[in-house]
């Protein structure tokens, strides 16, 4: 999930290290010796947590709460050890930092316990009103350094927007979660200093990993209303920037689903280039089916319309934005493909040329394209194929099953329905050829689970390339140790197929 919407516990779990001042550096032996015990404490407090963070969360709130208060206790035992010779001043900010921190977890107990304990959480929680005490520092200005607070006060938004959510008046609202903690601000940050900064820590947020598509009315409402000229001048530089990236091609609606209209950005080779019918390839952005945006491509639509192809980014429904779930959005994958076909004559296309490529959740919908064939919009003229002549994915989701994606099965009544878009529950003969690469340290999506499709496409007499990429992690296409790796392989692919 994006970082102001939800964490599950597995992906905020750092070593705990002390965040003073930027500026401070102990000066004495005895700071250093308190520091280097808190260190030991904190190494053991996340090695007991984070094989258990599961069962950690399931757990009933008094027990949860008792986990946490006796965490803490042990991490104030160390300072309670060296209180008498440390600074008053540093003794206040290892107060503060030990408490957001455990505070923190708190804050992501009501979204986690509903995510790992299949259990909607009782009315009778406390969380809201134990955090309480916190909403204070909220409208001081110099807690906006301290990174153990702010990371804190994320988390406590994130779980003040998902009951926001709950609200009829989000349902057909696009970037709802936007507007619901552009709603929810001014109501806990009252202090102007306080307030642009947070105003200006989402809108940026949103633009850099979401877009600024249908959010004119908050951008002009930050822009009226924000004093900082810092700030300001940010927030309009890259809201400029994304602008601009959509003056040079084509901005095509391929579906409207309700109030929702979802574009395919096109673009063609220079007129003129040939006559031939020209291949395709589609991109599909990743982002944990969450966020995300089109414009991620825009760069690498450019070079292949250079080399004479056509090249779409497609933008389909993600949670952050609709409040949908992966199963909408592969159903819009499968519409983009067929709306290609269907106006194949338009644009010149070749329809037996077709790739389809995508990171993380984006190769999760590119390969659902192919997969998922249960999953139809009731728009799309069936007449036209979904299926790609061609797939490449860098770091693909291959089962929706697991932990990781615990939280797409949170309010299904049927959990099983993830299943039919898992690819490795999906794989049967007669699929395209496929290139698979991965990185066997991925921690967001396990290395295995990509080995295990590969196999089972090979078994099924399906053709398929699958390059493991030693010691390499997730984000593989931007790793300066890999993304050149990354590049020749899917060159060379496309060279073996005759596409280059």
């Amino acid at each position: 999930m994006p970082k102001y919407l939800v964490l599950a516990a597995h992906l905020f779990l750092i070593p705990f290290t002390s965040h003073a001042k930027p500026d401070f550096i102990p000066t004495d032996s005895t700071q250093a010796a308190y520091l280097a015990e808190l260190k030991v404490v904190g190494k053991e407090f996340l090695g007991g947590f984070r094989p258990r963070y599961i069962t950690i969360y399931s757990q009933q709130e008094q027990a949860f709460l008792r986990t946490m208060d006796s965490s803490r206790h042990a991490f104030f035992e160390v300072l309670n050890k060296y209180r008498n010779k440390l600074d008053t001043g540093f003794i206040k900010e290892q107060e503060l930092e030990i408490n957001y921190y455990f505070d923190k977890f708190i804050a992501e107990y009501p979204y986690n316990y509903e995510v790992y304990s299949g259990k909607a959480l009782p009315g009778s929680s406390k969380i809201i009103n134990r955090l309480d005490k916190d909403l204070v520092d909220f409208n001081k200005p110099d807690y906006l350094q301290k990174s153990d607070f702010t990371d804190y006060a994320r988390s406590y938004f994130a779980l003040l927007v998902n009951r926001e959510l709950k609200n009829k008046k989000y349902q057909n609202a696009d970037n709802r979660v936007l507007e619901a903690i552009w709603n929810l601000l001014p109501q806990y940050v009252t202090n102007t200093t306080c307030l642009s900064f947070w105003k200006y820590d989402y809108l940026y947020y949103h633009i850099d990993n979401i877009g600024i598509k249908n959010i004119e009315g908050i951008y002009s409402d930050f822009k009226a209303g924000c004093k900082d000229t810092a700030y300001l001048h940010k927030i309009t530089d890259l809201y400029s920037e994304d602008s601009t990236g959509r003056q040079d091609h084509l901005i095509k609606t391929y579906k409207q689903v309700g109030p929702f209209k979802l574009d395919l950005h096109i673009f063609l080779p220079d007129s003129g280039t040939n006559d031939k019918k020209r291949p395709v390839i589609v991109y599909f952005y990743g982002g944990s089916w969450s966020e995300g945006k089109p414009d991620w491509f825009f760069y690498s639509c450019q070079n292949y319309a250079k080399k004479g192809w056509v090249a779409c980014a497609v933008e389909y429904r993600i949670y952050s934005r609709q409040g949908t779930l992966p199963f909408e959005a592969v159903k819009d994958g499968r519409s983009a493909i067929r709306w290609l076909r269907q106006h194949a004559d338009e644009f010149n296309l070749d329809t037996n040329r077709i790739v389809a490529s995508g990171n993380s959740a984006g190769g999760h919908l590119a390969l659902d394209c192919a997969l998922a064939d249960k999953w139809n919009e009731a728009t799309d003229d069936l007449r036209y194929s979904p299926v790609p002549n061609l797939l490449m994915i860098n770091s693909g989701v291959y089962d929706l099953t697991d932990q990781n994606t615990a939280w797409i099965r949170k309010d299904l009544k049927d959990k099983d329905l993830a299943k039919t878009i898992s690819p490795n529950y999906l794989v049967r003969k007669g699929l395209p050829p496929m290139l698979i690469i991965h990185g066997t340290n991925d921690g967001n999506v396990p290395y295995n689970t990509a080995k295990i499709f590969a196999e089972e496409m090979t078994d099924s007499g399906n053709t398929i390339e699958f390059h493991s990429l030693t010691d390499a992690t997730h984000f593989i296409w931007l790793d300066p140790k890999f993304s050149t790796t990354v590049s020749d392989i899917r060159i060379a692919f496309l060279r073996k197929w005759g596409y280059l």
